[in-house]
């Protein structure tokens, strides 16, 4: 930054107006020639003595008059000096600033051109100074709309503020930044150009998404249950409510249960052993995915070798083929003596989770009572 004094024309080399210069002077003159005039017109020697008294009077004032002038100038010359060295001092701390920051910031004129690029923006975008000067802004956006979007917001309020946009580096690929651009305006309020501040994030983002999947993995395994990949019994109970709840807004809802139990599953555990017995109810639990609709109904691992599936929006006749559909599936596995003992309960009006369940377990265990591998309607 650049200070300028001004010095006008009615200045002579001192520094002093021409009439302060004509008055100091004068001054001075009449100081001398007051007491020569009486020196010549008297003769005495008191006269001499006070008019020697008088002159050294007036030559003191005349000084020390100067010397006030004179110094209240230095003065104001040394302040002017102090601020210019001032002012030079903070263009010279902004400029390092600009150029020693990690963070990116550049300078675009008033038709788009990019004027400066700082050692941070060179090094996020890997061109140098002299590679990205004079080319286009465009040229470092990924899209034609976020360029579009940025600019008419500085349009409208001088001022663009934390976009997250994808810019492209100088070998093609993409960076996240976290961008704002506002105004350069002249001592006029004339605008002259855009400055751009902005933070590369892409790190930042790639780990919080990498934080967002391990929270909905951590969330999913909260209500999964690893052996079978279905949902384990506590989320069984949330979700009953959930769909319980829905039912008693929306009367004209349906809502049916299945409860099912593989039958003689603790002989073929004790016999074959575990690995076999965690086979069969990997195997039940693909076949429960694979017979009800995907992101509709829902099929839960309830407690050892029982499962329970939720059909929402269902009655008991479409529950029954459901049923039916997982007891063919599953015994095509041929897993010795082992069969699907199955309840099938409807939900009523204004039941509760207690009530349903309790009548869907009664019609699967009349199930076993009657001979297994078969369902019972409750």
């Amino acid at each position: 930054m650049q200070i300028t004094i001004p010095i006008g024309s009615s200045k002579d080399f001192s520094g002093l107006s021409r009439q302060q210069t004509i008055t100091i002077g004068a001054v001075m003159f009449l100081a001398f020639l007051i007491p020569l005039c009486c020196l010549f017109f008297f003769h005495s020697v008191i006269m001499l003595i006070a008019v020697l008294l008088v002159c050294i009077g007036w030559t003191l004032f005349a000084v020390l008059w100067v010397y006030s002038h004179i110094s209240r100038y230095a003065q104001k010359i040394s302040k002017a000096q102090q601020l210019t060295r001032r002012f030079q001092n903070i263009s010279k701390y902004f400029e390092s600033i600009m150029q020693d920051s990690t963070d990116i910031i550049f300078s675009v004129d008033t038709d788009g051109f990019i004027l400066k690029f700082n050692k941070g923006a060179q090094i996020h975008f890997g061109y140098s100074q002299e590679e990205i000067v004079g080319k286009p802004l465009a040229y470092l956006f990924v899209n034609d709309t976020d360029e579009r979007k940025i600019l008419s917001a500085v349009l409208l309020s001088g001022k663009s503020v934390n976009e997250e946009i994808p810019m492209k580096t100088r070998s093609g690929n993409v960076i996240l930044l976290n961008l704002s651009m506002s105004e350069m305006k002249n001592d006029n309020n004339q605008i002259i150009g855009l400055v751009v501040t902005a933070k590369d994030i892409t790190e930042k983002k790639k780990l919080e998404m990498e934080l967002v999947k391990k929270n909905e993995l951590l969330g999913k395994l909260a209500i999964t249950d690893s052996l079978t990949e279905l949902y384990n019994s506590r989320h069984f109970h949330d979700q009953i409510k959930r769909e319980l709840s829905r039912m008693r807004r929306n009367p004209g809802r349906k809502l049916s249960l299945i409860l099912l139990d593989i039958d003689h599953f603790k002989q073929l555990n004790d016999t074959e052993g575990h690995q076999m017995g965690d086979h069969v109810l990997r195997s039940l639990g693909q076949v429960v995915k694979v017979c009800i609709r995907k992101d509709v109904d829902l099929g839960f691992r309830y407690g050892g070798d029982e499962f329970v599936i939720m059909l929402p929006d269902t009655d008991k006749a479409q529950a029954k083929v459901v049923a039916e559909r997982i007891q063919k599936q599953f015994s095509a596995f041929k897993f010795g003596n082992t069969g699907l003992s199955m309840g099938i309960a409807e939900a009523f009006p204004d039941e509760d989770e207690q009530s349903l369940i309790k009548r869907a377990d009664e019609a699967m265990y009349r199930s076993k009572k009657e001979g297994r591998s078969r369902l019972t309607m409750a």
